[in-house]
């Protein structure tokens, strides 16, 4: 079976296959949290504003995973045909809805989410999420979308169960899907990565490609520039650091030794809201190494836009052994992430190692997907 790597590279792919279809300017209304990942790909590559869909399926109380209906940012509720044999009334299956909807409340005001009456007026709709399992959920989204006035939808998630897609398409849904399975078991299989997806992820990522104004986060200006590092023996390194625009301080990676594959690695940090300090270190490692190394950390933990308990190191070849030995002695580094180590070269437990000197898009999606997961560990929403 065709997998995606994670829904990163799922998001690219759709928006390959989706931009030749589209004829006129689009919005993307993506549903949190895994299609707000996809979406954000999608709106990138079609420059094309993001929102949030507020939708949310249905489940029994006790056996959640059993959906029976979606409920919509109205409250507005539709439910599967086999609601009656599930052994609920009509008014049980009310009252789960409405528990639902109140977590979609919730939504919007931590996402800051606007209508999206206005972002739809004279566009070209595309609803996204990271996979169509029963349809229910999207049936929601796209009826509340008619009723904001949206005149062309057009559904597209990378992977989809055979009978949610049907049951879309019953109703002149347009929707693409391209990969297709029999059973929503099999959909988890059409990635090789499908982490869970923070509340705070899917906050930053629509400040950063549309009109939602989250709350709690304070707007961060990009960076991107070079500085000049003094070590503790007045000893001047040059070095570049770049701070992607988001929302809150950003963690932040200090990299050393890297030359192939630096371009695609720089781009997936800044992606991923991952600042970076490059320093052009030159030549081979030696003892004066270490010492711009903590006078990186130094500069990464008192800038304002850096979140001083989130930074690590990655150190390329010869230079991993000063990489890690600055992370053994120096408390401010979190993470250490250590390319093609010498021969010899033990890695401390916990680090993350990729054993090729030629970092491609692929190695880079998996190295800055691992710093993701640990700079933005799950919260609830």
């Amino acid at each position: 079976m065709e997998r995606y790597f994670d829904r990163v590279e799922a998001g690219r792919r759709l928006a390959e296959i989706l931009a030749p279809r589209l004829d006129g300017p689009a919005v993307v209304l993506a549903v949190p949290r895994g299609g707000v990942q996809v979406g954000a790909q999608v709106a990138r590559a079609l420059h094309a504003p993001l929102l949030p869909l507020l939708v949310r399926k249905v489940g029994l109380p006790e056996q959640p995973e059993v959906v029976v209906g979606a409920v919509d940012a109205d409250g507005a509720m539709i439910f599967d045909e086999r609601g009656p044999d599930v052994g609920l009334l009509p008014a049980e299956l009310e009252g789960i809805g409405e528990d639902v909807s109140q977590r979609l409340i919730r939504w919007r005001e931590s996402f800051g989410s606007p209508d999206p009456a206005t972002a739809i007026r004279g566009r070209v709709v595309v609803v996204v999420d990271d996979a169509i399992l029963s349809g229910l959920t999207t049936s929601a989204g796209v009826r509340y979308l008619e009723r904001r006035g949206a005149q062309r939808i057009v559904v597209a998630v990378p992977s989809a169960v055979k009978a949610g897609r049907k049951r879309l398409e019953a109703h002149g849904v347009e929707v693409i899907a391209p990969i297709e399975v029999d059973s929503p078991e099999e959909v988890p299989g059409t990635y090789e990565n499908l982490p869970e997806v923070s509340a705070r992820e899917v906050a930053i990522l629509l400040a950063q490609a549309g009109p939602s104004t989250p709350r709690n986060l304070e707007l961060r200006e990009g960076v991107d520039e070079p500085l000049r590092l003094i070590d503790s023996k007045l000893r001047a390194h040059p070095a570049r650091i770049h701070v992607p625009r988001g929302l809150g301080p950003a963690p932040a990676v200090i990299l050393v030794g890297l030359s192939q594959g630096l371009d695609a690695l720089l781009l997936r940090l800044a992606e991923a809201g991952i600042a970076s300090l490059r320093l052009e270190s030159g030549g081979e490692p030696d003892e004066r190494l270490e010492d711009a190394l903590h006078a990186a950390l130094g500069i990464l933990a008192a800038r304002p836009e850096i979140d001083p308990f989130r930074l690590g190191i990655v150190g390329a070849g010869g230079f991993c052994q000063p990489a890690l030995d600055v992370v053994a002695r120096d408390a401010r580094a979190r993470l250490l992430v250590l390319l093609d180590p010498p021969a010899g070269t033990e890695p401390p437990p916990g680090a993350f190692v990729v054993p090729v000197a030629e970092l491609e898009a692929r190695d880079a999606e998996r190295l800055v997907r691992w710093l993701g997961d640990r700079f933005y560990p799950t919260e609830s929403a």
